[in-house]
C-alpha cells in the first residue's frame, strides 16, 4: 500500500490545472446509501443502515433474489436522534439491534418484531410485565447454535441519564436474554468497579476490566465456580494493556500490550501460569491494537486468524496463511484500494469484503471461496464518481521542538499544490487520530477548491505511549503549537497562501479553532467551531456527574476544576473572546449530551459583551455534531457561504 500512496502523491503534484466540474452540495452530505453492513450467519442475507424519512433505519436484504425488507423503528425504539446504533445477527435469522430507547430483535424475513430492553421494552404492546431493563453492550451470541438467547451488559435502575444516555456508574452486570420471549436472568453481578466483561468462546465469563481512579487491572477465573483473582504481569495503568479476547482453547488470552519500544504490541498470555508471552504483532512506530482502530479478527468458530492495525493507511495482518492467500487474490482482484474483510458466515465459504479509498467511500463485494468468485455487490455512495475526488496524502512534519508529527494533506485534483487557500482541519478527542479514507466534508472542501490539513497533533492516539502522553496537561497551549506549526509549515512550503487559511473542527476540533483565533489572530483569516468546548472547568465537572470513571481521566490528562482552576480558566476561550479579530461560525446542537449547548450560549454572551461580529447556527435533536442529513446539506452550504465571503477559492 505504501507504493500505491506514493504513486498516488506523485500523480497530484504534477497533475495538470484543468478546472474541477462543481458538484452539487447533495453529493457530500447525502447519507450513504449503505451503512455498516454485515453478512448473516448462513451467509443468505445482509443487513445495513441506511436514512429513511429523516431517520436512520435497518434494512435487511436477502442476497440471491435481491428481495429488501425495511425495519422501520416504531417510534418508542427510533432513538432521540433518529440514530440506530449496533446491529448484530445472533443466529441464522435473527437480528439484534441496539437503540437509544434499548434493543428490539427481528427475524430476517421481518416477523417476529420483539422490544427487548429499556423504555422499548416499556412501550411495546405485547409486555406486560413493565420491567425496564437498562442495558449496555452485547457480550455474548453463540455461533456454534441456533439459540435466541444472548449475553448483555445491564445496570441497576438507580443509574443513567435518559437524556443524554449516560450511565453515571458505568459498572455493568450481565444477564441473559431471550431475544423472543424477552425473558431475562441476572447472570452476573458486578463485585464493584469492573467496566467491562469478555466470554471465552463457550459464553463463560471469565474475565472483566477493573477500574479504580487511574488503576485499572484486569480479573479472571477459571469457570463459574472459581474465585476472582487479578492477573499478574499486565500492569495496573490503564494505557499498559488491553484484553482483546480468548484464544479458541480458553487457556489463553490476546492482548495489547505497551512493548519495550513503548508502543502497542499484541501478545498471548497464558493464564495457567500468569505469563505474558512473546509478541505476535508489533511495530517500531505505530501501536498496534484497539487505540489505533485496530483489533483481532476472529473466525466464527472463535481462533484468532488476524488483527487490524493502522500505520499511515489500515491493514491487516493475518495469522492463518488461508486468509493471507485470500487476501492477496482480493488485492490482485480490486488493485490501488485498502480490502477489508468484514463479515464471514459460519461455515467460512462467504465473505463480505469492503474496498476503499480516500476517494471511493467504498464498495461491498462478495467472496464465494467455494467457486473463488468475487462479485461486486453495492457502492455505499453510488453516485461519488471517485475520480472528481481528492486524493488524501500522508505527510510529516517536525514541531518546533522536533517532535515528529504525521498527518494528511488534501489538495484539489484540478490544482497545483502551490499558493492554496488551506482549512486546517483539527480533529476531536482529543486523543483519537485522523485517519486515511472518504471523508465527505474533506472532498466537499476540496471541490470547492480547498486544500485541507489534518494533523495528528501530540497526544493522538496511534503512536506510542510518550507520544500520547506529550498531550498530558498541554491542552490549548503545547497541543495547539503543533497545530501552528503544521500550518506554518504548509505556508513555507509554499502550498498555502498565508492571507487564505482558516481553521475548522468539532468537539474538541471545535475548542482548537477558538482557542487557534485567540493565540495566533495573524495566522487564520475566519474560523468555523462545531460543538466546540468553550469552558473546561465547567465541561469537567459535567463529564464526571454522567460519568464518574471518566472525571479523573479527564482530571490526569487536561486538569482539575478546583484545583487547576486559573490554569483551566486560562485555555478555556470563553474568557478570551476579546482576542478573536476574524470571522467566526459556530455551529452547535441543543441537545448536545457531549458538549452542552449550555457551552455555546455562554460562548456567545461573551462575544456579544465584547462586541464581537459571529455567525450562529442552533439546530434542534442533534447530538455531538451534525448528522440529521438536511441539517448537513444546510451546514455544508453555510460552510461554503462562510468561506467564500472571507476566504475565496477564486478560479
Amino acid at each position: 500500500m505504501r507504493n500505491i500512496i506514493t504513486l498516488l502523491c506523485t500523480s497530484v503534484v504534477i497533475a495538470l490545472p484543468v478546472r474541477a466540474e462543481r458538484l452539487p452540495v447533495e453529493v457530500f452530505a447525502n447519507p450513504p446509501a449503505f451503512t455498516d453492513m454485515r453478512l448473516s450467519r448462513d451467509g443468505k442475507y445482509v443487513v445495513y443502515k441506511a436514512e429513511f424519512e429523516d431517520a436512520e433505519r435497518v434494512f435487511i436484504r436477502e442476497i440471491d433474489t435481491k428481495k429488501v425488507l425495511a425495519v422501520e423503528m416504531p417510534s418508542a425504539a427510533t432513538n432521540l436522534y433518529g440514530r440506530i446504533g449496533s446491529m448484530a445477527w445472533i443466529s441464522s435469522k435473527r437480528l439484534l439491534i441496539s437503540t437509544y430507547m434499548g434493543y428490539v430483535a427481528i427475524d430476517a424475513d421481518g416477523d417476529d418484531y420483539t422490544m427487548l430492553t429499556g423504555s422499548a421494552r416499556i412501550y411495546s404492546m405485547n409486555r406486560q410485565d413493565n420491567q425496564r431493563i437498562r442495558s449496555g453492550s452485547l457480550v455474548f451470541s453463540a455461533r456454534d447454535t441456533e439459540s435466541d438467547k444472548v449475553l448483555i451488559e445491564e445496570y441497576d435502575q438507580s443509574v443513567g441519564d435518559m437524556r443524554t444516555g449516560y450511565t453515571k456508574s458505568p459498572e455493568p452486570n450481565v444477564i441473559s436474554l431471550n431475544t423472543r420471549s424477552g425473558t431475562f436472568m441476572r447472570e452476573l453481578e458486578n463485585p464493584g468497579g469492573v467496566v467491562g466483561w469478555l466470554a471465552d468462546r463457550q459464553g463463560i465469563l471469565r474475565l472483566g476490566v477493573k477500574v479504580k481512579g487511574l488503576k485499572r487491572y484486569v480479573i479472571y477465573r477459571e469457570d463459574e465456580k472459581a474465585p476472582w483473582r487479578i492477573l499478574q504481569g499486565l500492569g495496573d495503568d490503564p494505557l499498559d494493556a488491553d484484553p482483546l479476547g480468548f484464544s479458541y482453547d480458553g487457556t489463553e488470552i490476546y492482548v495489547a500490550k505497551i512493548s519495550s519500544d513503548g508502543h502497542h504490541a499484541i501478545y498471548k498470555y497464558d493464564l495457567q501460569n500468569d505469563k505474558l508471552g512473546e509478541s505476535i504483532l508489533g511495530h517500531g512506530l505505530y501501536d498496534i491494537g484497539p487505540s489505533n482502530y485496530g483489533g483481532p479478527i476472529s473466525a466464527p468458530d472463535g481462533r484468532l486468524i488476524g488483527i487490524h492495525y493502522y500505520t499511515e493507511v489500515a491493514r491487516v495482518f493475518w495469522l492463518d496463511p488461508i486468509y493471507a492467500g485470500i487476501q492477496q487474490q482480493l488485492d490482485a482482484a480490486i488493485p490501488k484500494s485498502i480490502n477489508r474483510i468484514i463479515s464471514i458466515s459460519n461455515d467460512e465459504q462467504h465473505l463480505l469484503v469492503f474496498a476503499s479509498t480516500a476517494q471511493n467511500p467504498g464498495t461491498y463485494y462478495l467472496f464465494d471461496r467455494t467457486n473463488s468468485t468475487l462479485g461486486k455487490f453495492v457502492d455505499v455512495m453510488p453516485w461519488v464518481d471517485p475520480e472528481k475526488m481528492a486524493e488524501m496524502l500522508p505527510l510529516k512534519i517536525k514541531a518546533r521542538d522536533d517532535l515528529m508529527l504525521r498527518g494528511y494533506l488534501t489538495v484539489p485534483p484540478d490544482k497545483a499544490m502551490k499558493n492554496l487557500p488551506l482549512v486546517v482541519l483539527v480533529h476531536g478527542g482529543p486523543w483519537g487520530r485522523d485517519t486515511y479514507g472518504f471523508d465527505p466534508q474533506v472532498q466537499f472542501l476540496a471541490n470547492r477548491g480547498y486544500a485541507v490539513l489534518q494533523i495528528n497533533y501530540r497526544g493522538s492516539t496511534g503512536y506510542g505511549l510518550d507520544f500520547y502522553k506529550k498531550g498530558f496537561r498541554v491542552v490549548g497551549t503545547t497541543m495547539q503549537d503543533d497545530i501552528e506549526d503544521a500550518t506554518r509549515w504548509a505556508i513555507a512550503k509554499g502550498i498555502a497562501d498565508p492571507k487564505r487559511v482558516a481553521i475548522m473542527g468539532t468537539s474538541f476540533g471545535g475548542y482548537s479553532t477558538l482557542m487557534g483565533l485567540i493565540r495566533t489572530p495573524d495566522l487564520y483569516c475566519c474560523g468555523i467551531d462545531v460543538a466546540g468546548v468553550t469552558n473546561w472547568p465547567d465541561i469537567i465537572k459535567y463529564g464526571g456527574a454522567m460519568n464518574p470513571t471518566g472525571f479523573a481521566f479527564n482530571v490526569d490528562r487536561i486538569g482539575d476544576p478546583v484545583k487547576d482552576a486559573d490554569a483551566l480558566r486560562a485555555i478555556s476561550p470563553v474568557y478570551h473572546v476579546d482576542r478573536i479579530q476574524a470571522p467566526l461560525l459556530i455551529v452547535h446542537g441543543h441537545d448536545d449530551p457531549v458538549v452542552p449547548y449550555d457551552q455555546a450560549k455562554e460562548l456567545v454572551a461573551a462575544l456579544d459583551k465584547a462586541g464581537k461580529s459571529y455567525e450562529m447556527v442552533a439546530k434542534f435533536n442533534e447530538p455531538h455534531g451534525i448528522f440529521n442529513y438536511k441539517n448537513r446539506i444546510d451546514f455544508y452550504n453555510r460552510m461554503e457561504a462562510f468561506l467564500t465571503k472571507h476566504m475565496p477559492a477564486g478560479e
